[in-house]
């Protein structure tokens, strides 16, 4: 398997320090002119990325967005009602005929803080050896603090609230 991820380009080091294989900075490359054939997309931008990011995809590829719309497969994945399945069909269309456009599969995933979703990304993580990017420990008391590092973009990896001292 082969990781490639983008962002601004000061963090180039430090992600593929942690193990990606390959760093695109947002700022000055176009990741559309360096990759295709890619068999899975990660969306976390929504809009009007989903079809760019479709276009890198090969064939029968993959694109699972956390940020755009669900679609019908996921009302039926969640079994909702039959009334919202309905729903989340019609709202998600849009994101269907496009990646029937482009040959590939489109889905949403909803994430929640929820204990064995949880677990089972923390056996992911554990099995492909991956370490998560920690900039920050905060106490629980000083979240006001944590807030406005995140707010305004000064993180180099994860802001972590902590209820009690270590």
């Amino acid at each position: 398997m082969r990781v490639i991820t983008n962002g601004n380009g000061n963090h180039a080091d430090r992600v593929l320090a942690l193990g990606a294989d390959q760093f695109i900075d947002y700022q000055t490359e176009d990741y559309r002119q360096m990759l295709s054939e890619v068999d899975l997309v990660l969306d976390t931008l929504g809009g009007e990325e989903i079809e760019k990011q479709m276009t890198i995809l090969k064939k029968g590829g993959h694109l699972v967005s956390l940020r755009a719309m669900p679609n019908g497969a996921f009302a039926k994945r969640m079994k909702l009602p039959i009334w919202k399945q309905l729903l989340f069909g019609l709202a998600g269309r849009g994101f269907d005929q496009m990646a029937k456009k482009y040959g590939v599969r489109y889905d949403f995933i909803f994430v929640e803080s929820n204990g064995d979703q949880l677990q089972e990304v923390a056996t992911i993580l554990d099995n492909l050896k991956l370490k998560p990017s920690i900039d920050t420990v905060y106490l629980f008391e000083e979240v006001n603090a944590a807030l406005d590092k995140v707010a305004n973009g000064r993180s180099s990896g994860k802001t972590v609230l902590t209820m009690k001292g270590e």
